[in-house]
């Protein structure tokens, strides 16, 4: 493998991009140690230190903390943030806090780290110094601070079980609902065609990154891969892809709970009314801590598992279509409308947007030699979940099947009423759940970029509600531009197509395909080096054909 010089040598890079109560206390070199097999485990976190017997509730909690964990960093490792100028730090031995007079709340522990639960960064958030090269990176996980995290206490790794699930539950997102429009769109034959492609080549995607982060054991996240991989300007992409895909899933939300609020409450609503209603619900979400935002994220596993008993249910109880998987629908082998077809590519791929989540979910895990087992069981389960929603969707809606599953549900007078309406519910709570998290990032991204500026921290500095309320303005902002353009884009399909064909092709697909390339291309041999150029052309083609159709 190709393993850098420091690496070699015995230097580790210090590319801290965890969570700080996920990081040790001290330098890499004196926290980690290379087992047997070559892996690498943090000595405080080995598998060996799990506890022999543990209470159901003890489990429990420990099971919905390494979720939370992961759903909040895999959204936040990835936005990089340039060093701030000198001149607004307040610098001691291993931190550079930004603008920190602004908060009279915020507090220092015994080893000078400052805490505060609150997400916003204009006048409190620390950033931590990251060296990598010759330049100062850090990312926006650095400025998540916990109460209870400090630089003496190590987070509880996830186990296989934990880490299955995690992967899981954030694959698992609100793009299943458009799944059965996806095998409308292709017809049965390319449906499937294109299913298992996506799956695959993402399972062997996943495997790359795998390999990656093996072979630089001080790389965290995708963009430490880029910068591995092609320096500061592969990094930097990385952050604008992140942050577009972010505001990209935040628009679908306000989609979904305003077509959510349309089908429960307000049938044939009009449409910028139920947008303007899912702003005031969802705005609040960006005050809340995003440590507590992160445990709601549960919900995703959640309701993927109500919408497929929802639709055998449906399925079984009604004996006539459309809506029976008795008397299934009218379907059809091949596209009805070929145009139709690129669209359908954006909509299946969709389904692995989560993709990036495995970089955390690697470093989060007790013992990383199981990483492999644990993606293929990750992509067994997730393949089946998906299928089951896409075909029994498809099959009992046929031609008639709408954007959103959901639709097509609460438009069957047979059905049980209160049942599927249940369900919709917990469609709608995902949104509200989802929403806060989504967009603390780009919120932090701004935040972080005003603090730079000196005219902006001399002004906040002569009075300490300055900075909040730029907070409080900046976020409604946001918040409303995403509205608006869940206005100008009303269509569930539409975002959901562009997401899996613009992103997810480039974020699950066509990235690890260069880094891998570029970090160990001359190791491979010709047939390796053919698989995946093909990979990488098949890739660039349905990437840009699919986004092309989004907007068409």
């Amino acid at each position: 493998m190709n393993i850098p010089n420091s690496v070699e040598r015995g230097e580790m890079q210090t590319i801290p991009n965890l969570h700080p109560s996920q990081r040790s206390p001290s330098r890499a070199t004196d926290t980690t140690t290379i087992a047997a097999n070559g892996l690498y485990y943090d000595n405080a976190t080995s598998p060996t230190d799990t506890p022999l017997s543990e209470s159901f509730s003890d489990r429990l909690g420990s099971f919905v903390g390494s979720f939370s964990r992961t759903s909040l960093m895999y959204m936040a490792e990835n936005v990089t943030v340039s060093n701030p100028s000198d001149s607004l730090m307040d610098t001691n031995d291993d931190q550079v806090s930004i603008i920190s007079s602004y908060n009279p709340r915020s507090r220092r522990n015994s080893l000078g780290t400052l805490h505060d639960e609150r997400t916003s960064l204009l006048g409190y958030q620390p950033i931590d110094k990251v060296y990598t090269g010759q330049s100062h990176i850090s990312t926006i996980a650095d400025t998540y601070q916990d109460d209870t995290s400090t630089h003496n206490i190590h987070h509880k790794k996830s186990n296989f079980l934990q880490s299955v699930f995690n992967s899981i539950n954030i694959l698992a997102g609100v793009g299943i609902l458009a799944l059965p429009l996806g095998f409308k769109y292709a017809g049965w034959i390319l449906g499937f065609v294109l299913f298992f492609f996506c799956l695959g080549l993402t399972n062997y995607t996943a495997k790359l990154l795998g390999r990656c982060l093996y072979a630089y054991p001080e790389s965290q996240t995708y963009g430490d891969m880029a910068y591995n991989a092609f320096g500061n300007r592969g990094r930097i992409l990385v952050s604008i892809l992140f942050l577009t895909e972010l505001v990209t899933c935040a628009v679908a939300l306000v989609v979904l709970l305003s077509d959510g609020l349309d089908s429960l409450f307000f049938p044939g609503e009009h449409p910028l009314s139920m947008r303007v209603a899912s702003f005031f619900i969802l705005t609040p979400m960006l005050f809340f801590p995003v440590r507590h935002l992160s445990y709601t994220s549960l919900i995703g596993i959640m309701s993927a598992l109500s919408i497929i008993i929802v639709l055998v249910a449906d399925g079984f109880t009604k004996t006539t279509s459309p809506g029976s998987l008795i008397e299934p629908a009218d379907t059809t082998y091949w596209p009805e409308d070929w145009m139709a077809l690129p669209r359908s590519t954006g909509i299946i791929m969709s389904g692995c947007a989560g993709h990036a989540c495995l970089a955390t979910i690697y470093r989060d895990m007790q013992k990383p030699k199981q990483y492999t087992r644990m993606v293929d069981w990750t992509y067994i389960i997730t393949a089946l979940i998906y299928l089951t929603v896409a075909v029994t969707g498809y099959r009992m809606f046929g031609s008639k099947t709408m954007q959103e599953i959901t639709q097509n549900l609460v438009l069957i007078p047979e059905y049980n009423q209160m049942f599927n309406r249940m369900a919709v519910w917990l469609i709608a709570l995902n949104p509200i759940a989802k929403y806060g998290l989504t967009l603390n990032p780009v919120n932090l991204s701004w935040e972080l970029a005003l603090a730079r500026q000196p005219s902006v921290y001399i002004w906040c500095n002569k009075q300490p509600w300055r900075g909040k309320v730029i907070s409080l303005v900046g976020k409604v902002t946001v918040s409303a531009l995403v509205v608006l353009l869940a206005y100008a884009i009303p269509e569930f399909d539409r975002i959901m197509s562009l997401l899996g064909a613009c992103f997810s092709f480039i974020v699950s697909g066509l990235f690890p395909i260069l880094c891998y390339l570029k970090l160990f291309g001359h190791t491979l041999s010709s047939w390796e080096k053919l698989i995946l150029y093909i990979l990488f052309f098949l890739c660039f083609v349905l990437a840009l054909v699919g986004t092309i159709w989004s907007f068409i």
